[in-house]
């Protein structure tokens, strides 16, 4: 039998002592860090939900300017980059937070669903004019065949760059053609020739968001409002407008060029520098059609802007609010898409976060 020696016992002890302090401690910072980690994911969670909540006030201070712009009924009711709505709300602090935001006219823009009527059958003159924002923005114009086949309600494909489901499922990850009118111009990406993940087609993309919005057509084509569209708009409407753009747009720089971002994109003081679209001009909102056509001289009787109503405005119902909170590090945007009727209420049609 082998005698274990007193010292070589203690020495076991100690190390198995060691050992259980050692556990104990490793057990000990575990718990301890857990505990943390969970308080700070409950504080960060709280953090965020207040920042959700000042999201949904600055929603509502929007809705709030749209319907006094509308009580005030300035220049007949029109709306223009004059009116109050359209000035960049500024970094406000509250408690630990701050909040800044604005409200774009989304009728300054091609609204894409214009493609199609409530059947899902294609309109003929959107598609054309679709065409001449793409060429007027340096982007090849066979792309709206696909934008196209992604409104549709066929499953044909455009001829000759359209594309259905034989394209779409045969991705990498594949899925299927919308074949109805978009909810959101991010769902654009999805789309043929504006993918984000390729380099060139997602510099269409960006290059093509300024210009366009995915609006309802439940009560037929939204008609652009001339005194909020950028010049490539004004410019798509007719073949006569084109070369008289720049001196019909209202804009008297390219901030819009920055969309979706808020800052500056309503620095509308004249200068001279490189972004001014013509310098010293009467700006003055048109307060009817008329006096937008009065500065367009027609010299084809056929040409859409004196044979076809509907197509532009000097009013609007669509607007969509950008909110960015900051808070304790957090950020937050929040888009919301408003529609605001006859009456000047308004009502949310589409809301999310952190993308558009």
């Amino acid at each position: 039998m082998t005698n274990i020696s007193p010292h070589r016992e203690r020495g076991v002890a100690i190390i198995t002592a060691i050992l259980l302090i050692a556990l104990g401690t490793i057990t000990m910072v575990a718990i301890t860090s857990r505990q943390n980690l969970d308080m700070q994911r409950e504080r960060n969670e709280g953090i965020i939900q207040q920042a959700r909540a000042f999201g949904i006030s600055g929603e509502r201070f929007a809705a709030a300017l749209l319907y006094r712009d509308f009580q005030a009924a300035l220049r007949a009711n029109s709306d223009s980059l004059d009116d109050d709505w359209a000035q960049t709300i500024p970094p406000i602090p509250i408690d630990n937070a701050s909040i800044q935001g604005c409200i774009v006219d989304m009728q300054g823009r091609f609204n894409i669903n214009n493609l199609v009527d409530l059947d899902g059958a294609v309109v003929p003159f959107y598609v054309t004019q679709l065409k001449r924002l793409l060429i007027e923005l340096n982007i090849d114009e066979t792309k709206a065949d696909s934008i196209i086949d992604w409104v549709d309600s066929d499953v044909n494909a455009t001829i000759p760059d359209g594309a259905e489901d034989d394209y779409y499922t045969g991705l990498e990850s594949g899925y299927k053609a919308a074949n109805r009118p978009m909810v959101s111009v991010s769902e654009l990406q999805l789309v043929k020739g504006f993918s984000s993940a390729v380099a060139a087609e997602s510099e269409d993309y960006e290059l093509l968001l300024p210009h366009i919005a995915a609006l309802p057509i439940d009560n037929g084509a939204t008609p652009v409002n001339v005194n909020t569209a950028t010049p490539e708009v004004l410019a798509s409407l007719s073949d006569e407008v084109k070369p008289l753009a720049a001196d019909l747009s209202r804009w008297d720089t390219g901030a819009y060029e920055d969309y979706p971002e808020c800052e500056d994109i309503f620095d509308l003081s004249a200068d001279d520098g490189p972004d001014t679209l013509v310098a010293d001009r009467d700006l003055q909102p048109y307060e009817d059609i008329e006096a937008f056509r009065a500065e367009v001289v027609v010299t084809n009787p056929d040409d859409p802007i004196a044979t076809q109503s509907g197509i532009f405005d000097v009013k609007s119902s669509y607007f969509q609010v950008r909110i960015d909170v900051e808070a304790e590090g957090i950020k937050l945007s929040q888009y919301t898409l408003l529609e605001r009727d006859g009456e000047g209420k308004t009502r949310v049609l589409h809301r999310s976060r952190d993308t558009l």
